[in-house]
This record gives structure tokens, sequence and C-alpha cells, in this order.
């Protein structure tokens, strides 16, 4: 495939082709070129090391040649009406509202100063100047003035004025300020022609669109951007008096070639090509707004540019990819060593590199593929798991034996492998005993070192924080309204065993539990998330499954709403001043306190009725009260209080 060239009509002969000059830049050069604050294109023309043709150099100097005259005033109204209709498209300049309470300043001398020559005109150095030497008294802020000719219109609030005001014949960069109050109206930019010669901003934009058709081959489908600084359109508009004017000037075309089609569908089938060959570029960010005008390019040229090396084209690095075919012979870069495999690896569908075949299109596509990841599988909620009920069975036993034996808990499903984590997202009073613990990343950092810390590994190091945890007490799982479960198989874990990959399964829980605050002693509700992550066991492990990832969110503790006041009536002698208030235990589920008499008697060898009396006695239904008051008492049970010898 031959690289992208120019239209090869008789009526461009004078033009220079793609590759037959390799001078030509967009502006001239002058010294160390400045930087605008919109910090794009570097497209000076025609520079020492980059000379254009000689009709082309006579050309210029013919345009340059009547400084002072009406030739340079037309080059300089033009270049304003550039500024202005790029400003207008990027939404800089809008028409300036009033404003009833400020004070209009019109300044004058910026225009003689040696600040003039800034990619601003001087603007900003002039407003941070008159900031300063107006605060001497109190801070003075100023907005956004704005050049109208050869003045500066500013709004200021009407007790900044005098101190301003103050500052008229003060001396800024060798120019003397003229600074008074005026009571017109800003005016807007030059929209309009006053003496017949200088053209409106509607004809700024038809000769920009006239540039951009001379320069679109319609059978190529090739934009031809090359060599714009020897453009005698674009030069007699002055589009290259100044660096950040080349820069704009760029920067409009490109938004020109946006607009001129009806959709991006229609822009992608009418430009496929674009070539901006001998440009003097020296770094892609000065015509960054070609990827973002043309994303889907096919073919591009950037030959005879000054790109020194891979960083200079770092910028398009994530763009342009479906991007076929590149050529950059000329620049310094393309000698590089690593310049082939680089670009390569930066533009996914690229098969030709300066001519040269670097992929097949299978491969392109391949690379292209690969740039896109791959999303992740949409599986079925289920809580059946063919039919074993395994992650229902495992969270019934999970959170009884979390309220009531957690080191058992932690030894029979957790193993040497097993991660728990837990996260607060508050950082309320009642969260103290959770803050040390708490891998909110948002909060500590991702890089902090105690993010790493946080994450509990093995079940023996769970186990021990979990001792320091408060005591809870969950719903029954009965109590379908309390919970919200879902539960996905989870393909492709490892096989703890080595052969192959096993299926497992990924359970997320919603619900609620009772909490004491152990700072206060007052019990409270807290809401909290759980995901598990379940693959098979190890062998010889107690269950056949086992917890590989466990993350516990908490939410803010709550407390209880409305404790129960139980009023005692007044005594036959003397009545109760302050009745005493008491707060009921929440009330238990017959399916709560079922599993609790189960567990009490697995752990003491009572039977089930001795075990309720022990619950329901003095202990009221706290499961640590009744274990403490069993072990006290033990000895002055009766025998057939146990299901087998004590």
């Amino acid at each position: 495939m031959a690289p992208p060239t120019g239209p090869r009509a008789s009526s461009h002969a004078s033009r220079p082709s793609l590759r037959g000059t390799r001078g030509g830049g967009v502006g001239k050069r002058r010294g160390t070129p400045r930087t605008d604050r919109d910090g794009d294109i570097s497209m000076d023309s025609a520079s020492a090391g980059n000379a254009p043709t000689s009709s082309t150099a006579h050309s210029t100097r013919g345009n340059r040649g009547s400084k002072g005259g009406r030739g340079a005033r037309l080059s300089t109204r033009l270049a304003q009406n550039v500024r202005n209709f790029v400003s207008e498209q990027d939404g800089t300049v809008r028409n300036v509202k009033s404003h009833p309470n400020k004070v209009t300043l019109k300044i004058h001398g910026l225009k003689d100063s040696k600040a003039a020559s800034n990619s601003d005109g001087g603007l900003r150095s002039l407003l941070d100047f008159l900031e300063r030497k107006s605060s001497k008294d109190r801070p003075i802020a100023l907005g956004r003035g704005v050049i109208r000719g050869d003045h500066v219109w500013l709004k200021v609030n009407p007790a900044d004025a005098p101190h301003l005001l103050r500052l008229n014949g003060f001396t800024y960069a060798g120019a003397t300020l003229t600074i008074e109050e005026t009571g017109d109206s800003i005016p807007g930019p030059s929209n309009q022609s006053t003496d017949g010669t200088e053209p409106k901003p509607s004809e700024t934009k038809d000769k920009l669109l006239a540039v951009l058709a001379s320069r679109y081959n319609v059978e190529q489908k090739l934009l031809d951007l090359s060599a714009l600084g020897t453009d005698q359109t674009l030069i007699t508009m002055g589009a290259f008096e100044t660096k950040a004017l080349a820069e704009k000037s760029f920067k409009a075309l490109m938004r020109l070639t946006a607009t001129n089609h009806h959709n991006a569908a229609e822009k992608e089938a009418s430009i496929q090509a674009v070539t901006i060959a001998n440009n003097d570029i020296h770094d892609v960010g000065e015509v960054y707004t070609l990827a973002t005008t043309l994303p889907r390019l096919r073919r591009l040229d950037l030959s005879g540019n000054k790109l020194e090396d891979m960083s200079k084209l770092s910028k398009w690095r994530h763009e342009f990819r479906r991007l076929e075919e590149l050529h950059m012979v000329g620049n310094p870069v393309a000698g590089s060593q690593q310049y082939p495999a680089q670009v390569i690896d930066w533009f996914p569908s690229l098969q030709i590199l300066d001519g040269h075949r670097v992929r097949s299109p299978e491969e392109a596509a391949e690379a292209l593929k690969a740039w896109f990841p791959t999303p992740l599988p949409c599986l079925p909620s289920n809580l059946r798991d063919g039919g074993n009920n395994v992650a229902s069975t495992f969270l019934r036993g999970f959170f009884t034996m979390y309220d009531h034996d957690r080191p058992a808990l932690a030894l029979q499903f957790y193993d040497d492998d097993s991660a728990f984590s837990l996260m607060t997202s508050t950082t309320e009073p009642a969260e103290r005993s959770y803050h040390s613990y708490s891998r909110n990343l948002e909060l500590i950092g991702l890089r902090n070192p105690s993010a790493h810390q946080r994450l509990f590994t093995g079940s023996h190091l769970i186990a021990e924080l979990w001792a320091r945890l408060p005591a809870t007490r969950h719903p029954s799982l009965d109590l379908t309204e309390e919970w919200q479960i879902d539960c996905h198989t989870f393909p492709s874990l490892a096989d703890p065993t080595g052969q192959g990959l096993a299926m497992g399964l990924a359970i997320n829980v919603y619900s609620r539990f009772e909490e004491i605050d152990p700072t206060q002693q007052l019990p409270g509700t807290r809401k909290f998330s759980r995901s598990f992550i379940l693959g098979p066991s190890k062998p010889g492990a107690p269950h056949p499954y086992r917890v590989i990832s466990d993350e516990l969110t908490l939410r803010a503790w709550e407390p209880q709403q409305t404790p129960t006041v139980v009023v005692q009536a007044p005594a036959a002698v003397a009545p109760v001043p302050t009745p005493p208030v008491t707060v009921q235990p929440p009330i238990l589920d017959d399916a709560t306190r079922a599993q609790m008499i189960e567990e009490l008697s697995r752990q003491t060898g009572m039977t089930a009725e001795y075990s309720r009396l022990c619950l329901a006695g003095a202990a009221d239904w706290n499961f640590d009260l009744a274990l403490k008051s069993f072990q006290e008492k033990r000895g002055e049970l009766p025998p057939d209080a146990f299901a087998r010898p004590a």
C-alpha cells in the first residue's frame, strides 16, 4: 500500500508534493518558541533548516515586504478574525454580559509594552501586575479582561476601582499605562467590515473551508494538510503571525472538518487518510485535535517533521485504534532502535509502517481485540447448587456459630489460605472496635502499608481477630424478610488437589445483627453485607468446602429505637416519685431460641429441657450468661439434667 499522497489535480501543481519538500513549516521561527495557555500545536513557519522552495520563499517575502502598508494591516485584521473565529468555536469568548454593580475600566498601553509579544498578548501578566500593585491596602482579585483594539477592558468592583485608578501613569513592561473609568460597554469581537476592506468572521470561515476543500482528494479520501506554512491563503490571513495563532488555526481547521459532515459515520467514510507532513511538528500534542476529530483514521503521514523520540508521540498512544498505515520517514525518532516495536505496540491495527508490512490483517484484528477487556460471564442467581443446597446449609451453620462459637467456626470452614477483611465507612465512637482493622481503602489509601496488613489470612489469625470484635446476634434465616441473599456459581477456581480447575460458589448476603456498643454498653443494631467465595476443601478437611474469601462490610451502628418502659405501681405507704425505667432485651423468635438451646446442649451435655431452663432463667436468653451460670452450678445439677454422663 502506497503512502497517502496529495491530490494530483493540475490546479495544485504549484504546491509541494507529499514528500518532495522537506521545508515549508507552518510559521516563522523566532528563537525559542513561546507556548500559550492552550498548549497546542508547535507549527512554526519555514525555518533555516527546513527552507521552502525558491518560488515559495519568494512569495512569502513578497507578502511580508509590505509591512506598515495596507497589506500588513489587512493581514493583522485577518489574523484577529482567525483569533475571534477560533475563540468563538472553542467557547472561550462570549458576549460580555452587563454587570450593573461593577465599574468598567479602559486601559491603554499594553500594545506598546514588551509583554505584547506573549501568546495571549500580555493580558494575563498585565492583570497580575495590576493585582500586585493595587493590593497594598487589601487584596484585590481581577477577573478576566478582554483586549479590544488598542485597549484592555475590565469590569471591577466599585470599591476596587479607586485603587486601580491610582495606577494611571505607571510604567509596565516599558510602556506607560493610561487607566480611566468609562461608561461605554465593552465591545464584542469584530464582526463586520468597518472600511470595506476588513473581512467578516463569516468570510474567515469561508476562507478556511476553501483551504480544506482545495486540499481534499475525493478519490483517495485524503485530507492533505502537508506544508501548511506555504499555503498562500493561510499566510494572507495571518494565520502564522505567532506560534499560538498557528496552533489555533490548526484547531480551527479541525473543528471545521468535524462540523462539515452530518454525522461521524459520514466523516469516517469521507476522510480515511490524512497527511500532516513537513509541518515542523516537534510533538504530536501540538496537533492532538487530529486524533479527537478523526479517531477512526486509517492512514496517516507524519513524514518530514521534527519528532525526536517516542515521548513526542506518546500523546497518541491510546488514539487511532483503527490506524492501518503510518509513515514517519524524516523524523529523528524513525532512526531509534525501539521505534518499530513501540509503534506496533501503541497502534494495535497497524499493518504498514514506513512502507513495510509489520502485521497481517488477521494479526491486527487479534491485537485490536486484545486491547478490549473480556467481559465477565453473566451467570444466573441461584441458591440450589444443583439441588444440594450448599449455600443455604452453609449460611445457617455459619451465622449461628459466628454468634456463639467463632473459634470453632474458623477452624471448621477456614484454612491457611483463607482470607478475611472488614470495612467500615464511618468514624463514629461506636466504630472504635473496628477502626484499627477496617480496610476501607478510600480512607486509609491503597498504598498505605496497613492496607496489606488488614487482609487477615489463615484460620488462626482470623479466629484471633474475631475474638476481638464485639459479640453479635443475627436473626434466624427463617425470617426471610430480614435477609437478602444472592448466590451463583464461580468457575475456574484452582483445585486444591492440583487436578486442574474446580467450580465454586459466590454468595452475597445483606442483613442486620444486634450488637452491644462496648463504649456505652447500650444495645443497638447494625446493617451489614458479607461476600463469600466457597471452593472445594483440601484433602483431610472437616468439610468438603471451605471459605476462600470473606469480606464483611459494616454500616453505622444504631441504638435501639423504642425501649419498653415499665412503670411500677406506687406502694401503699409511700409513693415512688420517679418510676424506674428498664430496657427489655430484644424479643427472640422461636427458631432462634431453638438454635440457642441446641447449641447450649451441645456445649454442656445437658438435655434440651435443662438447657431451655438455663437460658430462660436468670440469663434471660443471653447465651454467654447461661453458659457462665452452668459452669458455676454444674455440681448442683442432678444426673438426669445430662443426656450423657457429665
